[in-house]
């Protein structure tokens, strides 16, 4: 009687098979084998290559760039330290301009913003602080440019302009500082009731680490008396 009944799928197995080869047969298995797959084997391993360089190099390539950014803003640091305001500002500009995708432009621009207060050119220092609040990586940098920048407008005498600055952010751990600027420009609106609330709020979200709340409670005090409706 044949094994194999009619119907019946015969057994094959490549391993079974294989202890039937001779090592020329598994020889020639194999360079067939190589023959048929050898190219998208290579592909692979090039694409494999390829991604991984560019990821090394991109990883040190944004290395280089940071470790330049820390040395000119160290350099920046020392100018400002040494009063030297055309190296400062050099400098500083670089940073802003070559190494914008670092963390150290923000810094850069801030500080300048602040070297250009101190000259008496607020007006400069607000295109820094914009800067920073438009290209700015960090979010709490820009937080902090942004009611820089309202002090500024403030300082200017525009105070539509500083709560225009202030409206729409988040402010986040801001929020007092921001409400007391609020309250600054809207006492300077003579809306002294819009006044009388913004400091209440800062006050009511007052932490310590802020610093001394006497400041916001006098400009409270010194607003005048709500007017009695008859």
């Amino acid at each position: 009687m044949n094994p194999v009944s009619a119907g019946a799928v015969p057994f094959k197995e490549s391993s079974v098979v294989d202890e039937y080869l001779s090592d020329e047969e598994r020889l020639e298995m194999a360079r067939k084998w190589w023959l048929e797959n050898y190219k998208s084997i290579l592909a692979g391993a090039v694409i494999a290559a390829a991604v991984v360089g560019g990821w090394r190099y991109w990883q040190y390539h944004t290395l280089v760039r940071s470790q330049t950014a820390a040395m000119l803003f160290d350099q920046l640091a020392g100018s400002m330290t040494a009063k030297d305001k055309d190296g400062a500002m050099k400098t500083g500009n670089e940073i802003m301009d070559k190494y914008a995708d670092t963390p150290y432009a923000a810094h850069a621009a801030l500080a300048l913003a602040q070297l250009q207060a101190s000259a008496g050119k607020p007006a400069d220092g607000e295109q820094m602080l914009d800067w920073v609040i438009k290209n700015g990586k960090d979010d709490g940098l820009k937080l902090l440019a942004r009611l820089r920048l309202a002090r500024v407008k403030l300082g200017m005498n525009d105070a539509q302009g500083a709560l225009d600055t202030l409206n729409g952010a988040d402010a986040g751990g801001f929020a007092p500082l921001y409400a007391d600027v609020r309250g600054d420009a809207y006492a300077k609106l003579g809306k002294n009731e819009d006044a009388r609330a913004a400091y209440q709020q800062a006050l009511q979200a007052w932490s310590d680490n802020l610093g001394d709340r006497s400041l916001i409670e006098m400009k409270l005090n010194s607003l005048p008396a709500k007017a009695h409706k008859p």
